[in-house]
């Protein structure tokens, strides 16, 4: 299927969706490939608003502030206007709290998380890497010692 361009003057009243127990985190999805999960989004996140847990992405993060300070509590860093964040496939961070009313440009190129989060529901998140997956990601089993006692 060939992609058409698209132009979205700016955000419609209607298609925001706030993401629950974030203290009113709002979401805006500009693209999202279906297929592959990647996507840009505009969030709005008022002062004290978080993401209340430290979690990790089943791709690469990008974040550009608009507008706002918004800091990422571990590991310790505060994006503020102009401020571009990115955060590798798997890597731990957060929780994170809105410093002032926050504009955000989130990107993925590929699904958000490998498995549903507490803060997130099927209709705020993004693809989800492998939705049957009931184990958390990388982690692995405890070895048995094959050495006899």
């Amino acid at each position: 299927m060939k992609m058409k361009e698209t132009l979205i003057p700016k955000p419609s009243d209607k298609g925001w969706i706030t993401v629950p127990k974030t203290g009113g985190m709002r979401v805006y999805t500009y693209w999202e490939d279906k297929k592959t999960g990647a996507s840009v989004a505009l969030l709005d996140v008022p002062k004290g608003a978080k993401i209340p847990v430290r979690h990790r992405h089943a791709s690469n993060q990008f974040m550009y502030c608009i507008e706002g300070s918004y800091t990422y509590m571990n590991p310790g860093l505060t994006l503020k206007k102009g401020a571009f964040y990115m955060n590798p496939k798997g890597h731990p961070h957060g929780p994170t709290v809105a410093d002032s009313r926050c504009l955000l440009l989130e990107i993925y190129d590929g699904p958000h998380y490998f498995e549903l989060p507490t803060f997130h529901t099927k209709e705020t998140v993004g693809k989800i890497a492998d939705a049957k997956r009931k184990s958390k990601p990388n982690a692995s089993k405890p070895r048995r010692s094959k050495r006899k006692a």
